[in-house]
């Protein structure tokens, strides 16, 4: 090679050098500057109000048009005139085009997607447009007791075809053990009544337990790219980061990881004994009218991405497998999202739960959106 080759080959790899140590410190200042700011203080948003109807439980205002902003994200947040995060709908729809009633907690409602046509309730219409009309019943913080009563006292008069539980493996069954009066609306947010808490599980089970999943031990290569500070920034960015984590078991019954234990505590028991008896006061209301009913179970960003499945104190199949039993023996349309999600997570490390909440982002709305579809339609759809 001769020199002058040679000499231009060596200024662009000290150029880029040089790009890279500058990307690096200007990353590493931004850290510093954010790690001096005070945590920004989570926003509470006025979502809720009483059950109008006096039975218990409570609805989601009616007219709402907010906006928020999780995860550098804009959300928009509106409510329809029936207290629905939805578009305006009538009571009566086209006869032609079956109605989809889904019922949930705060992932059915869609925290966080960017609006209601965002969640997974709206890309699941949009996959079968034409075919159905959906409807997203889906209030924050619900259990299954709730969504039954919610079923009884305003879903009804839209008369559905089909009515989807979409439940979470993180705490539905809490809330459903819990009972209508678990919490008290204030400033339009949900507070939990310590003294149903206290009445309902046995002190020891309310003990704090700090054991929270861990990250997977990291190979040498990412070892080292995670000490610079601009990889650690970009990771994220382009789908590099290490989402798998060590499951642990949690002995709190507010913890999601609780219900996954082995053996179940008596009381994890009793919950699920709770959440049968409510599926099976929807499921004979729903016969008596001719609809559908069938049951999705989501699961934790934990049971997606365990390193390993199950151990000797832990199962991430659980509480899944007892909603799956329960369906099969009275023949009810049933979809477990854990070992699909799974499937996406080793195919893509494309992130689908935000990072520091709980709750899908607009990517992991759409995935679950777009499942619950194809599952719908071969499996469930007369």
């Amino acid at each position: 090679m001769s020199p002058r080759p040679r000499l231009g080959l060596l200024l662009g790899v000290l150029t880029t050098l040089a790009c890279l140590l500058i990307l690096e410190a200007g990353v590493r200042i931004d850290d510093w500057r954010l790690a001096g700011r005070p945590p920004a203080a989570p926003q509470e948003l006025a979502l809720l109000q009483e059950n109008p109807a006096g039975t218990g439980s409570y609805r989601l205002r009616p007219n709402l048009d907010l906006e928020t902003r999780v995860a550098n994200t804009n959300i928009k947040i509106q409510t329809n005139s029936h207290g629905m995060h939805w578009r305006e709908t009538p009571l009566k729809g086209d006869a032609a085009k079956p109605r989809v009633a889904f019922f949930g907690d705060s992932f059915t409602f869609g925290s966080w997607a960017t609006d209601w046509a965002h969640t997974f309730v709206g890309v699941f219409e949009s996959r079968l447009l034409g075919k159905v009309e959906a409807l997203n019943f889906g209030v924050g913080g619900y259990g299954l007791v709730d969504e039954e009563l919610l079923l009884r006292e305003l879903a009804v008069q839209f008369g559905p075809s089909y009515v989807v539980v979409v439940s979470y493996m993180g705490n539905d069954f809490r809330d459903t053990w819990l009972g209508l009066d678990r919490e008290t609306i204030v400033n339009g947010t949900a507070v939990l009544n310590p003294a149903t808490l206290e009445a309902r599980v046995p002190a020891e089970f309310l003990a704090p337990d700090d054991r929270v999943p861990l990250p997977c031990p990291a190979p040498l290569w990412r070892r080292l790219m995670n000490s610079s500070a601009a990889f650690r920034r970009l990771a994220p960015l382009v789908d590099l980061e290490d989402l798998c984590v060590i499951f642990r078991p949690n002995r709190s019954f507010l913890q999601p990881a609780f219900w996954s234990s082995v053996p179940a505590p008596n009381v994890a028991l009793q919950a699920r004994d709770a959440v049968f008896a409510s599926l099976s006061k929807m499921e004979e209301f729903t016969s008596a009218r001719g609809m559908r009913l069938a049951v999705v179970a989501l699961p934790t960003s934990a049971q997606v991405y365990a390193l390993e499945p199950s151990k000797h104190n832990f199962d991430t199949a659980l509480p899944q497998a007892w909603l799956q039993e329960f369906c099969r023996d009275r023949r009810i349309p049933y979809l477990d999202l854990l070992p699909l999600l799974k499937k996406q997570a080793a195919s893509s490390n494309r992130r689908l739960y935000l990072k520091r909440d709980i709750h899908f982002n607009d990517f992991g709305h759409a995935k679950v959106g777009e499942l619950i579809a194809e599952w719908f339609d071969t499996r469930v759809r007369r």
